[in-house]
Parts: structure tokens; sequence; C-alpha cells
């Protein structure tokens, strides 16, 4: 007697399976990979150093805009390392001390922590953009004959 189709027919299926998994797996590998290089490459996350000049204003955090975005500089920010440097902007809760500290190599955006309502101590963007920023450029003002940087709204939330 000759061979039945059976096997054929259950490995032809077994086969149509396993390639349909590797495709679903595909399929996920690319929408992550995609998903993961917008939100990182657009700036949703981070503000890029090497840009002369940015808009700071997050839409999905602040609604819809009163003003014009702050205009900032972070190649300017960078020659005025006051206090404790680059950790005036990027800092990190040390639980515990419950202090802010500077984490070298881990400069988040602002937003990553700060969002748009205060939780605990922690103040909303709004608020935590104002404070150091004002605060920085008054001690600038009281420390320095020149060079202050802005301190009312519109000097910071200019149209471009």
């Amino acid at each position: 007697m000759g061979r039945s189709s059976t096997p054929v027919i259950g490995k032809s299926r077994a086969v149509k399976r396993s390639i349909g998994e590797v495709m679903r797996l595909l399929a996920y590998f690319l929408l992550f990979t995609i998903g993961y290089l917008l939100f990182n490459l657009s700036g949703w996350t981070t503000l890029n150093a090497d840009e002369e000049q940015q808009t700071l204003f997050h839409e999905d955090v602040f609604g819809e805009p009163r003003r014009a975005g702050a205009l900032f500089s972070h190649e300017i920010h960078m020659e005025y390392p006051i206090d404790t440097g680059c950790g005036v902007c990027h800092h990190s809760l040390e639980s515990s001390t419950g202090k802010l500290i500077y984490l070298e190599d881990d400069e988040r955006s602002c937003k990553e922590c700060h969002g748009s309502q205060k939780r605990g101590e922690r103040p909303a963007l709004r608020e935590a953009y104002h404070g150091t920023c004002t605060v920085c450029h008054r001690r600038l003002i009281q420390s320095r004959s020149e060079g202050s940087g802005p301190t009312t709204c519109g000097e910071c939330h200019r149209k471009e």
C-alpha cells in the first residue's frame, strides 16, 4: 500500500502556522521599532542639546496654547552652570535623602517627571519651568551687571 497523504497535510499546516507566527513576531518587532524611533527621535521625551534655539512647549501637557512657547538655547545655558551645573534643570529625586541630585548621562526632559498637575512635592511642569528659570535669571541680575536672561513673560514667550 502507498503512503497516506495525511502526514503531508499535517506538515503543511505546521509550516504555515510557524510562518504565520514568524510574520506576527516580525510585525510586532517592526511596530515596536517604529514607535520607539518616533517617540525618541521626535523630541517628545528629550530636548536636543545640539539645537541652537528651541521652543519649549508641550501641548500634550499644557493643552491649547495661550502664549507662544518659551524660546530656549541649551548652548547659552551650558555657559552658566550656577550652583549645581546641569543639575539645576536635569535632576532626579534621591529617595533616601529626598534631595534633588544630578545624575550624569541621565539628563531627561523636564516633562518626563513633571506633568500638568502638581504631585505631592513635585511641581507641575509649568511651575517647574517658571520657578527654575525666573529664579535663576533673577539671581543673575543680582550678581552681575549684564547677561541676566529674561524675567518677564513676553521676554521668554516671544513669537519667532
